[in-house]
Order: C-alpha cells, then structure tokens, then sequence
C-alpha cells in the first residue's frame, strides 16, 4: 500500500512565506498616532493618521502577494513574469503615502515631502526588490516553444488541483492517502518534465490520460460517496483503477527519463482501455 509523502516545507519557502511580514510594522506608530489624535479631538490628525494606517497595511498585504508570486518564479527553471506587478504597486502606495503622512502630519514643505516619498521607494526597491519583468527560461534552445511547455504545464497543475479537491471529498483514508500520493507523482513529472522540456512531447500524452483519467475516477467517486454509501463493487473498481494509475505511472516515470517512447505509449494505451473499462468512469 503506498503511503502519502508529508510535505516538508524547504528553506526557500520559509523564506518566501515569512518575507514581507516587517511591513505590517512599518504602521504602528501611524496607529498610535491616530489613537492620540483620537482621544484628543482632533478629527482631520486623526483622519491623515487612520488613512496612512489603513494604506500601510493594504500595501502590505499586496507586497505579501508579489512575494509569493515571487517565490513561485524563483524556484523554477521555467516560468512566466507575474502580470500584475504587485510588489511596484505596494512600493508605490507606501512611497505616496509616506510623502502625504509627512506633508499633512509632520508639517514638513512639499519639496521634503517628495524627498521622503523617493526616499521611501528607494528603501524598499533596495531591500525587497521589485517585480521579475522576464519570462523565464534556463535553457538556451528548446524544440518546443516556451509558452508551449509552459501552457502544458500549467494545464497539468490545474487538473492535479482537481484531484486534489476530489480527495478532500472522499472519507476512505486509504483513497485519500494514494490519492495524495498519485498528484505527488504527477508534481514529480511535472518537475522532471521542467528540468528538460524536450520530454514534454514524450510526457503530453501519459499526462493527458494519466491525469484526465485519474481527474475523472476521483470526482465520480467523491461525488457518489457524498450522496451516500458507496456500493462494495464501486469501491472494488475504484481500488483497482488507483492500484493501475500508481503502478503504471511509477513505471512510466522511469521509461520516461530513459527516453523509452516504445514502452511508454503502450503502458498509457493499457491504462486508457482500464480507464474506459471499468465501471467508476
């Protein structure tokens, strides 16, 4: 029986899931001043001191939003620029806002103001960075195109997700287990399909039955126990068409990176015929 892989979150993704949290410190003493303001009566402080609070913090939680986006980009080989440019929009919402807070609040002539809003942006294009503007592309020369192995990539993830939501759904906990187990393996091509996309050609039709096969038994499944209990047969059927995906894709894997076109396409026809046979689909 296989066994699902707990996930053990790298250092890279400490870092990207913590960096950033600085930033909802940067409007204390914004908050501190409106709670003065407040408690003295003296409502257009208060409003300059709430508004610059409130737009610190949302430009914390977009600069958050880049980073992971950021994070994402980072620890793949292949991979496209971000199209929302939210760490830009973040710096530049604390950059104007650190620019008003110091013309309202502090008294301080606009030419200073301004001086205080660069100041602000450098500080953060400086410490954070701003947002990747390139595709990414580790390789010098593919036979197939960049948005090609990206499109099918992509496409991929989002019917793993499938499986993954199907999973939540099912009760049996040795479903789940080999369920989770069966997109981990899919992730796993996905990578080794990244680290050399001329394998994409060998890899686009396991991955199509594989995972479309696979997306297709998960939900008919989780859906029938939803309604109720599921018949002894079902479960029966179900059983084996995880024990043919987990067996064949693990084989397929390996004839995958020996470059074996011969054996893989006839592994993935055996699997489709299962897939259409058996009684859950």
């Amino acid at each position: 029986m296989s066994k699902a892989q707990r996930y053990t979150p790298t250092a890279h993704d400490v870092r990207y899931g913590i960096k950033g949290i600085l930033l909802y410190l940067l409007p204390i003493p914004s908050l501190i001043s409106a709670l003065i303001s407040l408690s003295g009566g003296q409502v257009t402080q208060t409003l300059v001191s709430g508004g610059a609070f409130a737009a610190y913090m949302i430009a914390a939680s977009i600069a958050r939003q880049g980073f992971k986006l950021e994070g994402e980009y980072e620890k793949r080989k292949l991979a496209r620029a971000p199209k929302t440019p939210y760490k830009t929009i973040a710096a530049l919402i604390i950059s104007i806002t650190t620019g008003l807070l110091a013309w309202l609040s502090t008294g301080y002539g606009i030419a200073a103001a301004i001086l205080f809003a660069v100041a602000a942006l450098l500080g953060f294009a400086l410490y954070y960075g701003l947002d990747p503007r390139r595709d990414k592309n580790a390789f010098s020369s593919l036979s197939v195109s960049l948005d090609e192995v990206l499109n099918a990539l992509e496409a991929a993830e989002v019917k793993i997700k499938a499986i993954d939501t199907a999973r939540t759904g099912i009760t049996n906990p040795d479903y789940r287990n080999r369920l989770q187990n069966i997109t981990q393996q899919a992730r796993d091509i996905l990578t080794t399909i990244e680290d050399d996309p001329t394998r994409l050609s060998q890899a686009r039709k396991f991955l199509k039955v594989y995972l479309d096969g696979t997306q297709r038994v998960a939900e008919t499944y989780a859906k029938t126990a939803k309604a109720g209990a599921t018949p002894l047969a079902l479960d029966t059927d179900f059983g084996k068409v995880l024990d043919s995906i987990e067996q064949t894709f693990a084989e397929q894997k390996t004839k995958l990176l020996e470059n074996n076109t011969f054996d893989l396409d006839v592994q993935i026809e055996v699997l489709n015929q299962q897939l259409k046979r058996e009684t859950v689909i």
